[in-house]
C-alpha cells in the first residue's frame, strides 16, 4: 500500500472501527443486498419514467432515447458522484478535468461549461443562468439518497423549455418511507474521503422524512505539465431533510438542503434550497404543483485572469393537469414562472456591464397524445416561453411510437430546441491568455472578450429515429440514429486585428472579441446498447456510439477558435460492464470503457477499467473495494479552454473502500 493510502485509512481507520462495532445494534430498516435484487428486463421494461415527455409511461413505450440507473445499479456502480457514475450511460461523454471539475455532455459539444445539457434533481433545475451549464462540485448529492437517474438522449425543450437542447438528466430522489432507520456511510481512500449519516423516521399518522448530513474531501490531482497550476483540494458539506405526507386526498413532498464547497484560492461557494410538491389524482385526471426557492452565493471564483463573486437566488412556480382522456386524446397542459434575481462583481480586468439584475421567465405548455391505431402512438407538443434576453421563444416537438409485437418499440421524433444567452455571454467582460505561438509572431497575446446584450438564442432542429427490443426474457436491445441540425451556435469573434503593446519586460499583443451567433453546422451519429443476463447471478451490458460532427462559421467571421467543438468530444466510445454475484453475499463489477481522441486538446485514445468487489459482512454492513481507472498511466480526459476553463491535471489510478451501515 502506498504511504499516501496508507495514510489516509490510518485517519478513516476510526470510522471503519465503529461501524464494524455498531454492526451489533438491531436492525430498524433494511435496504442491503438482500432486498436490492436485479430488475428483471420484463420488470425493466415496465419501469414508469417521465423525464422525456409530461406523463408518467413504461419505459418500453417511451418514443425517446432514453436510459434509467436504477438504485442497484447506482449502488454497484461503486460511484460516489454523479459524474462519475454518468460514465455507464450509452451516448454520455463524460471526462474529468480537475478534483472538482467535470466535462459532461450528449451528443457533442462537451466542455467544463457544457451548455445544452439540461440537468435537474426532482424537477428542480440546477442548470445555472450565471454561465448557462452545471456546476458539477455544487451538485453533491448523496448517492444512497437516489432513487433513479432517467437520461434522455436529444431534445426536451417542449417538454422543459430552454437549454434542454442535447440531452436531459433527472435525478429522481427515494421517497422518505423507503429510508427509514439510521445510515452511515464511510468512505476512505488515496484521493477522497467522506462521512454521511442520515436517519428516517415516521412524521405523523400518514407521512415519514428523512435527514442527513455529508461532508467529503478530495485531494488535489497531479499537474500535466510544469506550465500548469496546481490543482486545490476540494472540501465542503453539506445537510439537508425530506419529509412525504398523504394530505387531503393527495401528496405533499418537502425537501430543502444547504450546502458550502470549497476550494481554496480558487472558488468557494455555498447555498440552499427549499422545494415542495403537491398532486393529486381524481380518477384519471391528476393536477401537480411544484415550486422551489434557491439561493446560490459564490464568494469567490478565479480561473485564469478572471474573478467574480455573485449572488443568484430563484424563484420558480409550476403548475401542471393532466386531463381525463377524451376519446382518443390525452391532453396535459401547464403554466410556469421564475424568477432570478443576481448581484455580481468581477475582478478588473474582468468585469460586468449589469451587476445587478432581475430576469423573470413565463412559460406554458400542452401536449396531446392521440391513439391513430391500437398499436400506433403519436404525441405533439409545444412549449412557449418568454425570457428577458431573446424574448418569445416556441420550442415544439412531434414523437410517433409503433409497437408491432410486444416487446418490440420502433420510434420517431423531430423537435426543436433553443438555449437562451447566460448572464456572462450578455454583459461580462472576461480575459483570456494566449501563449507565445507561431500565428501570435512568438509573442503572447491578452484577448478581451466582451459579452453582447444582442445575442439570440441558439437553435436546434433534431431528427431521431430509434428501435427498441426484448429479444428474449433475458435479452434486450435498443438502438438510435439521430441528426441534429444547429443555427446561431455561440461564438466569440475576433475585432479588427491585434494591437501590440510594447510593454517591459517584453512586449505584448492585445485583442479584442466580442460574442456572436456565427456558427452552424450538424452533428450525426447512432448509439447502440445491449443488456444481457446468462443466468440469475450475471448481467452483462455493452454500448456503443458513434458521433461525427460538421461546424463552420458564417463567411468573413474570425472566430477565436472556431471549430474547436468538433474536436472536444469524442468520435467513437464503448463500454463492456459485467456484474456477477460469487455468492450470496460476494459481488464482483468490472466496467471497461473505450474513449477515442479529443483532437482540440491533443488527448489520445484511451482503454481504462473499474472495478468493484462487494461483500455483504452481515445484516446490517455492506462493504465494498473500489478500483477506479486500472488500466494504462495517469492521463489527462479533457482540455482547457482559451476563455474560463480551469487546467486539466492527469486523472490517476485510484483506490477507496466504502462501508454502509443500517441500524
Amino acid at each position: 500500500m502506498s504511504k499516501p493510502l496508507a495514510k489516509r485509512f490510518q485517519r478513516t481507520r476510526p470510522l471503519l472501527l465503529a461501524a464494524l462495532a455498531c454492526t451489533a445494534l438491531p436492525v430498524f430498516a433494511d435496504d442491503s443486498l438482500s432486498t436490492l435484487k436485479q430488475m428483471s428486463l420484463d420488470a425493466l421494461a415496465d419501469l414508469r419514467v417521465s423525464t422525456a415527455t409530461h406523463r408518467s409511461e413504461r419505459l418500453e413505450d417511451t418514443a425517446a432515447a432514453i436510459h434509467v440507473l436504477t438504485t442497484e445499479d447506482i449502488r454497484r456502480s461503486g460511484a460516489t458522484s454523479l459524474p462519475e457514475l454518468l460514465r455507464t450511460v450509452p451516448g454520455l461523454n463524460v471526462a474529468r478535468i480537475s478534483a472538482t471539475e467535470w466535462a459532461v455532455s450528449a451528443r457533442g459539444f462537451n466542455n467544463q461549461f457544457a451548455n445544452k445539457l439540461l440537468v435537474m434533481v426532482d424537477g428542480r433545475s440546477v442548470y445555472t443562468p450565471f454561465f448557462s451549464g452545471v456546476l458539477w462540485d455544487e451538485l453533491n448529492l448523496v448517492m444512497q439518497d437516489i432513487e433513479r437517474v432517467e437520461i434522455v438522449r436529444g431534445p426536451g425543450g417542449s417538454t422543459w423549455g430552454a437549454n434542454a437542447v442535447n440531452g436531459v438528466i433527472n435525478v429522481i430522489t427515494r421517497h422518505a418511507e423507503d429510508t427509514q432507520g439510521t445510515l452511515l456511510n464511510v468512505v476512505a481512500g488515496d484521493l477522497q474521503s467522506e462521512l454521511v449519516l442520515r436517519n428516517g423516521f415516521k412524521a405523523g399518522e400518514t407521512g415519514h422524512a428523512r435527514v442527513w448530513a455529508k461532508i467529503h474531501q478530495n485531494d488535489r490531482l497531479a499537474r500535466a505539465s510544469t506550465e500548469d497550476s496546481a490543482d486545490i483540494r476540494w472540501r465542503g458539506g453539506r445537510a439537508g431533510f425530506r419529509g412525504d405526507w398523504e394530505v387531503g386526498g393527495g401528496s405533499l413532498m418537502l425537501e430543502g438542503e444547504s450546502f458550502r464547497e470549497l476550494k481554496r484560492e480558487e472558488r468557494a461557494y455555498s447555498g440552499a434550497h427549499l422545494l415542495g410538491q403537491w398532486s393529486q389524482t381524481r380518477g384519471e385526471a391528476r393536477d401537480e404543483v411544484r415550486a422551489y426557492v434557491n439561493r446560490f452565493t459564490l464568494d469567490h471564483w478565479r480561473v485564469l485572469n478572471n474573478g467574480a463573486r455573485a449572488e443568484l437566488d430563484t424563484f420558480d412556480l409550476s403548475y401542471r393537469h393532466h386531463f381525463s382522456p377524451v376519446g382518443q386524446h390525452n391532453l396535459i397542459a401547464g403554466i410556469g414562472y421564475r424568477n432570478i434575481a443576481s448581484d455580481a462583481v468581477m475582478t478588473p480586468p474582468a468585469g460586468v456591464s449589469r451587476s445587478s439584475r432581475t430576469d423573470q421567465l413565463f412559460s406554458a405548455f400542452a401536449e396531446d397524445t392521440l391513439a391513430l391505431a391500437e398499436r400506433l402512438q403519436l404525441t405533439v407538443g409545444v412549449k412557449v416561453e418568454h425570457n428577458e434576453f431573446t424574448g418569445v421563444e416556441w420550442q415544439p416537438s412531434a414523437r410517433m411510437r409503433w409497437t408491432p409485437v410486444k416487446g418490440n418499440t420502433l420510434w420517431a421524433s423531430v423537435a426543436r430546441a433553443v438555449r437562451t444567452p447566460s448572464i456572462i455571454e450578455d454583459s461580462a467582460r472576461l480575459s483570456s491568455y494566449v501563449p507565445p505561438r507561431a500565428f501570435t509572431g512568438g509573442l503572447p497575446l491578452f484577448i478581451t472578450s466582451q459579452g453582447n446584450p444582442n445575442l439570440q438564442a441558439e437553435r436546434l432542429v433534431a431528427y431521431e429515429l430509434g428501435y427498441r427490443a426484448q429479444v428474449t426474457p433475458r435479452l434486450s436491445f435498443d438502438a438510435t440514429v439521430f441528426l441534429n441540425d444547429y443555427d446561431r451556435l455561440l461564438t466569440v469573434d475576433l475585432i479588427g486585428t491585434p494591437r501590440l503593446v510594447p510593454g517591459l519586460p517584453s512586449p505584448y499583443l492585445t485583442w479584442n472579441a466580442l460574442a456572436g451567433n456565427a456558427l452552424r453546422g450538424t452533428a450525426r451519429g447512432f448509439e447502440l446498447s445491449m443488456d444481457y443476463r446468462p443466468a440469475d447471478t450475471w448481467r452483462l451490458q455493452a454500448s456503443y456510439s458513434h458521433l461525427d460532427m460538421n461546424l463552420a462559421t458564417e463567411p468573413g467571421n474570425a472566430e477565436i477558435n472556431p471549430l474547436r467543438a468538433a474536436g472536444e468530444s469524442p468520435t467513437h466510445q464503448a463500454t463492456l460492464i459485467a456484474r456477477h454475484d460469487l455468492r450470496h453475499d460476494l459481488e464482483l463489477d468490472l466496467q471497461a470503457r473505450y474513449v477515442s481522441a479529443l483532437s482540440t486538446y491533443a488527448i489520445p485514445d484511451y482503454l481504462t477499467a473499474d472495478l468493484r468487489l462487494g461483500w455483504r459482512a452481515t445484516s446490517r454492513l455492506d462493504l465494498s473495494f473500489n478500483g477506479r481507472n486500472l488500466i494504462g498511466p495517469a492521463r489527462k480526459e479533457f482540455g482547457t479552454n482559451l476563455v474560463n476553463a480551469s487546467d486539466a491535471y492527469l486523472i490517476p489510478r485510484e483506490y477507496y473502500v466504502t462501508a454502509n451501515l443500517r441500524f
